[in-house]
């Protein structure tokens, strides 16, 4: 089984179940960026790709969504939206990368839902962080390691625990795909094997590793790689909040493969 996933820190941990414990034979690892992935993906490239929650809802058509697996989180220092005026003024526009459009999205819908906000979206193309924040626009989007490394006296939202203050529900990131009609039940135990080896030696891998507090507690408390009953309420409530704003036209059935009856029973037993 070849697999795109995240060249990010949150998808090296998912990972970090090949190494402690998880027994899964002839699996090819491609880490490349969101975009890339997608792109692996659709040109038949790789079997699997961890695909950008937004991409996955308003194209899934296109995919076999596999259980089991997903990143999601309770904050996300990786993602924040940095304020000008903080929260005194309105906030009506939002300067942005447009690689990062799973972000705004996600940003679109916590500013109108939670501070009352619709903002348009300013693209940047490949901007510097300095860029970004120097922008005229009344918020900038960072987003990646950058928005760990940014200092600055001006108020942010973490989006993480903005989606979470609004729904009580872990922010879903990212699912893990195949093309329509290849979903199989080897993806389906090959990714919860890897998710839960991660889950099981969490600690183990956390002190093997040289990390700020602020990824600590992100690692420790804030990080999640299955896909259980409440990253499926957070999808429900996602998926509803984007037919809202027309970022789809109908609340999707999600394409989740499921497994044979007797094989769901098993793993319903473990």
């Amino acid at each position: 089984m070849k697999l795109a996933i995240w060249n990010t820190p949150a998808a090296e941990f998912f990972l970090s179940g090949l190494t402690s414990g998880a027994v899964i034979t002839d699996l090819e690892v491609e880490r490349k960026s969101p975009r890339a992935c997608v792109s692996l993906l659709e040109r038949g490239d790789v079997d699997v790709a961890l695909v950008p929650v937004i991409a996955a809802l308003k194209d899934e058509d296109h995919y076999d969504l596999i259980p089991g697996a997903a990143l999601s989180t309770w904050k996300y220092p990786f993602a924040r939206v940095v304020l000008k005026h903080g929260l005194s003024e309105p906030i009506q526009t939002v300067a942005f990368d447009p690689v990062y459009a799973n972000e705004a999205v996600i940003t679109r819908v916590i500013l109108r839902e939670h501070y009352g906000s619709e903002a348009s979206f300013v693209p940047y193309p490949s901007p510097t962080v300095d860029q970004l924040l120097h922008a005229k626009e009344d918020a900038s989007l960072i987003v990646g390691m950058d928005s760990l490394l940014v200092r600055t006296e001006r108020y942010s939202l973490d989006l993480g625990q903005e989606w979470y203050e609004l729904s009580n529900y872990p922010m879903v990131w990212g699912l893990f795909a195949a093309r329509k009609g290849t979903g199989t039940p080897d993806m389906v135990h090959a990714l919860r094997a890897l998710a839960e080896s991660a889950d099981e030696h969490r600690s183990m891998w956390m002190q093997a590793q040289e990390m700020p507090p602020v990824l600590h507690e992100f690692f420790t408390d804030d990080l999640r790689v299955r896909l259980d009953d409440l990253a499926m309420a957070s999808l429900t409530e996602l998926c509803h909040q984007l037919f809202y704003i027309d970022v789809i036209d109908q609340i999707p059935d999600l394409p989740f493969i499921t497994l044979p009856d007797d094989e769901e029973g098993k793993e319903s037993d473990e």
